[in-house]
């Protein structure tokens, strides 16, 4: 069967080995209290005099701005490199993410975060583009961004979605629209790694309601809202937290489930001549169990490649690639940025913390998909899931409060306590304020969401 430039086809046993090497490599050795990434997305937004926005920035007008020391722009930092400021890249609609390196302490990722966002705002500024964090442009109709990125990637990615739900549907917002910032923390040993794994994802809801930033018409967080609609097969939470299987039987068989059912967005082309391969766009309801079981007339058997390939397709809400990848999060301007790591990192990284929250949520497993969409639209508006976003993040408080001394940085506590008491508490979210500043004007709206913004959060 054709397939040119593949190696020896999967099976279901070798596919099972792939998985566990990449997404759930656990080392008895790995520290408990462990480390700390993040990866912030924002929108360059071109403003005009009287500071409403005037445009989406292009590709093309961004990445002169950002040339220099800031980072290298378009590719994944290769294994082993550091930096000294993490590494910057750029979206199909030319969204700007910032991710750090890995660092010991919260306090430390967080420090490059703010360093990071605030070279980034002082690097555009001269060009007339302002830094906005926000989980969707509230400002543009999607028409006027178009998909910038050739890499062969993200034509046969937008191909695929067009399919799925229509040319102007979810994938295309997904992909040229929405900004997200992105949590990774550590499996830890296997002594907590799938409870890690669990309780993340039983907080979904709880952090998309919490913290949602992209109001829409219906929606608190309209990014949110794309992601649940954007395609079953890779996104959402694993299948066995809805069968009322969990997760810590069998966490492998888990990820590779998941990995199988889901549908093939990309298959890659390979010459053994190209730097990069060519990629061209799968049709929906074609999954990898299917390509593994049956081949592809085009593209033969899979093998080891292809299935690492596949995995950087898959979104969902926590993505387990060695370590928790949390993707719940809408961006959130700087001076917020804190809250939810510090919450997670109590959360997670706190034994009480983490075993009272599962006590507290595990009985939702099977309804977790309905608190998800109940937390994109009316956020914690919602009073049963208000209740539930205060009870956990006062339990994930107290964790924060037992990490090591050092491991936050001074005033972070504080800043929970605050954003709590300016909204969890009141029912509110940071969405409630960014559609009130939208009633105000666009240029109100705006201004919220500009970086850099104060780092004290004012009550």
């Amino acid at each position: 069967m054709p397939g040119a430039g593949r190696g020896t086809p999967l099976d279901p046993d070798t596919a099972r080995a792939v998985i566990a090497a990449r997404c759930w490599p656990i080392r008895p050795e790995a520290p408990l209290l462990g480390a700390v990434g993040l990866e912030c997305e924002a929108f360059p937004i071109a403003m005009a005099g009287d500071g409403a926005p005037a445009g989406r920035a292009r590709r093309s007008a961004v990445t002169p701005l950002l040339e220099g020391p800031l980072a290298p722009l378009g590719r994944t930092p290769p294994p082993g490199e550091t930096g000294s400021s993490g590494w910057v890249t750029l979206e199909p609609g030319a969204q700007v993410e910032h991710a750090t390196r890995v660092h010991p302490t919260a306090a430390g990722a967080l420090t490059e975060s703010a360093r990071g966002t605030s070279a980034l705002a002082a690097a555009l500024r001269p060009g007339g583009v302002v830094l906005a964090s926000a989980g969707m442009d509230l400002w543009h109709p999607l028409a006027s961004v178009p998909q910038q990125l050739t890499f062969p990637r993200y034509p046969a990615m937008e191909a695929y979605f067009a399919v799925r739900g229509g040319v102007d549907g979810p994938g295309a917002v997904m992909m040229r629209h929405t900004c997200a910032f992105q949590v990774n923390l550590d499996l830890g040993p296997p002594s907590v790694a799938a409870e890690r794994w669990l309780v993340a994802a039983l907080v979904g809801p709880m952090l998309t309601a919490s913290f949602a930033a992209s109001p829409t018409a219906d929606m608190a967080s309209g990014r949110a809202a794309v992601w649940q609609e954007l395609d079953s097969t890779r996104t959402g939470v694993p299948a066995g937290l809805l069968a009322g299987r969990g997760l810590e039987d069998d966490p492998v068989g888990e990820l590779t489930a998941g990995a199988l059912d889901a549908d093939v967005l990309l298959f890659a082309t390979r010459s053994g001549e190209e730097a990069q391969p060519g990629a061209v766009a799968g049709v929906p309801g074609f999954s990898f169990a299917d390509w593994l079981r049956e081949g592809h007339p085009v593209h033969g058997r899979p093998d080891a490649e292809d299935l690492a390939y596949h995995l950087t397709t898959l979104w969902p809400e926590v993505r387990v690639r060695g370590f928790l990848e949390i993707r719940t999060l809408d961006a959130l301007p700087l001076r917020w940025r804190a809250v939810p790591v510090v919450l997670l990192t109590g959360l997670l990284y706190d034994d009480r913390a983490r075993a009272a929250v599962r006590d507290l949520l595990e009985r939702h497993c099977r309804d977790l998909p309905r608190l998800a969409e109940r937390g994109a639209r009316t956020a914690v508006a919602d009073p049963a899931l208000c209740a539930l976003a205060v009870e956990t993040w006062s339990l994930a408080l107290a964790g924060a409060r037992r990490l090591p001394e050092g491991y936050l940085r001074s005033g972070d506590l504080q800043a929970v306590e605050a954003f709590l008491e300016r909204f969890t508490l009141r029912g509110r979210c940071p969405a409630d304020e960014l559609r009130e500043a939208l009633a105000v004007s666009p240029a109100a709206a705006l201004a919220w969401a500009t970086e850099p913004v104060e780092t004290l959060i004012r009550l």
